[in-house]
This record gives structure tokens, C-alpha cells and sequence, in this order.
């Protein structure tokens, strides 16, 4: 997650002009943003599992449960299930990806920045190295 978010970050410096006409660029942006939002589904998914609840019907589920749960801030919560829904398009092509609307919409990778100091202070205070 750590190089997905610093390539990320990487490709927005280069500018919105670069970032959609460049498809080398597009390219890399799609495979990380979906790696990211991944992550943030696994890790999701597999807290949920260890607290016995019933599974998620989705990985956008799965992130709101973590907010119900107080792992994570519900608003965070519902920022990355709308990252996750975003990987779903990259994943099955649903529909074209505007690159220009990506580009755009770049913040949420700063989420999983937030995310991932969530989880490990919520593993720390479960008692989990």
C-alpha cells in the first residue's frame, strides 16, 4: 500500500495535462489506485472476519462495517467505500475511466494515508504487535 500511495502521489505531482494524456501514466495510476483500494479491502475484510460478525456483501461493505465498528471513523469509512467502488470499475470495466475525473479526484488516496494510522492504532489497542 505504502509504494501504491507514493507512485500515486508521484503521478499527481506531474500535472492534470500529463496525468490525462499520458497512458503510460494512466496506466500506472489504474494499477496502483486499484492495489490501494485493495489493500484497504483486504485489511477491512479481515478485521471483520476475526470480530465473528456475518461477512460483507461487498468490499464497500466491508470498509462501513469497520466504521460501525469504530475501527475507523464512519466518514473515512464511507470515503474509501467510495475508493473501493472505484476499483471496481478499474477491475471489470465497467465503464471508460475518465482519467481527467480521476486525476480530479486523486484526494481519497490521502485516505488510506489516514487508514492505515487508524488500523495500527486500533491494533495496538487490541494488544497486536
Amino acid at each position: 500500500m505504502e509504494r501504491a500511495l507514493r507512485t500515486l502521489r508521484a503521478l499527481r505531482t506531474q500535472g492534470r495535462p500529463a496525468f490525462t494524456s499520458d497512458e503510460a501514466v494512466q496506466d500506472r495510476a489504474d494499477r496502483n489506485a486499484q492495489l490501494l483500494a485493495q489493500g484497504c479491502a483486504d485489511i477491512a475484510l479481515h478485521i471483520v472476519a476475526a470480530s465473528g460478525a456475518p461477512a460483507p456483501d461487498t468490499y464497500a461493505d466491508a470498509l462501513v462495517r469497520l466504521g460501525a465498528m469504530n475501527v475507523i471513523t464512519p466518514d473515512l469509512a464511507d470515503r474509501l467505500a467510495a475508493a473501493v467502488r472505484l476499483r471496481n470499475i478499474l477491475v471489470h470495466g465497467y465503464l471508460d475511466v475518465d482519467h481527467g475525473r480521476l486525476y480530479d479526484e486523486l484526494d481519497w488516496i490521502e485516505d488510506t494515508a489516514r487508514f492505515a494510522i487508524s488500523i495500527d492504532a486500533w491494533l495496538a489497542a487490541q494488544g497486536s504487535p
